[in-house]
């Protein structure tokens, strides 16, 4: 029995994901959410501890086989995270690094870590790159610009999610690193999805921002890139598909799983290393 925990299981390309590892023999899948069984609220570190321990109480002694790390908020309304800092920041990449803290002692030998992250990243991908700098306390602490309403502004809102998808590749970029993931030959991998339409994530998106047919695709179109890009994520967290040798980061393009370089800074290990420190700090893991 292989047994998988995973967020963002719900809705989206984590439902398609969720279905065909549900599909799979053998499999013990445990999905973190809002109105699962085992709530998360990813907006809450203590939620967060709570899920972790609700997790590892159930388990017992049964390991962890594949985590798959794949909620996430796209564009924020002005508000807070429950624990104050920025919404996008505590979300998409806080959450996540504490969770996979609480739960990376619990990991099989040879486990696998999917982190889901997005070529928005990349600069030379996006309109709207991430901002030039990844200082956990920065970001934590930010104001997002707010434009009519007190909504936030896209420009602003944007360049928040881009900065916390290269938050979670600099993340598994640390962990891979680090001596308790060598030891237990764990295999860490960065997951692009590609821009998929219906899932809500690229809803603000400009025109210029989206693949050139996207906007003109049908719903059996748009549900065959959501099945798609679900069932590479399944496989990779099955072990069906294994990276090559010296690379983490996986991005889907045009319906093909390629293995391209991050971005400059998505490389840059001193980055990585300072925002796995820095974040420990800011959930309260200590600096180990």
């Amino acid at each position: 029995m292989n047994t998988i925990i995973m967020t963002g299981g719900t809705f989206g390309l984590g439902e398609a994901t969720a279905k065909q590892l549900n599909a799979s023999p053998d499999i013990q899948l445990i999905i973190g959410g809002r109105e699962t069984r085992l709530p998360l609220e990813l907006a809450s570190l203590d939620s967060i501890r709570q899920f972790a321990r609700q997790v590892l109480d159930t388990l017992s002694t049964t390991k962890i086989n594949a985590l798959v790390l794949n909620a996430g908020l796209s564009f924020p309304t002005a508000a807070r995270s429950v624990d104050g800092y920025e919404t996008t920041f505590a979300v998409n990449h806080l959450g996540h690094y504490l969770l996979l803290r609480l739960l990376a002692p619990s990991l099989a030998r040879n486990a696998i870590v999917v982190m889901t992250t997005s070529n928005t990243h990349d600069p030379m991908f996006s309109p709207v790159a991430p901002y030039r700098f990844v200082d956990a306390y920065q970001l934590a602490d930010m104001d997002l610009e707010k434009g009519a309403f007190g909504s936030v502004t896209f420009e602003s809102g944007f360049r928040a999610y881009a900065t916390s998808k290269l938050c979670n590749l600099l993340t598994a970029r640390a962990f891979a690193a680090s001596s308790e993931a060598k030891a237990r030959r764990l295999r860490v991998i960065a997951y692009n999805p590609g821009y998929i339409p219906g899932t809500g994530l690229g809803r603000n998106l400009p025109a210029e921002a989206l693949p050139e047919p996207a906007l003109a695709l049908n719903s059996d179109v748009t549900e065959t890139m959501r099945m798609q890009a679900g069932e590479v994520l399944a496989d990779l967290a099955l072990g069906r598909i294994v990276p090559p040798t010296g690379h983490l980061y996986a991005s889907l393009v045009r319906g093909k799983l390629t293995w391209p370089e991050p971005s400059e800074l998505g490389l840059r290990e001193d980055v990585a290393q300072q925002l796995w420190r820095d974040s420990a700090v800011l959930t309260g893991m200590g600096c180990d």
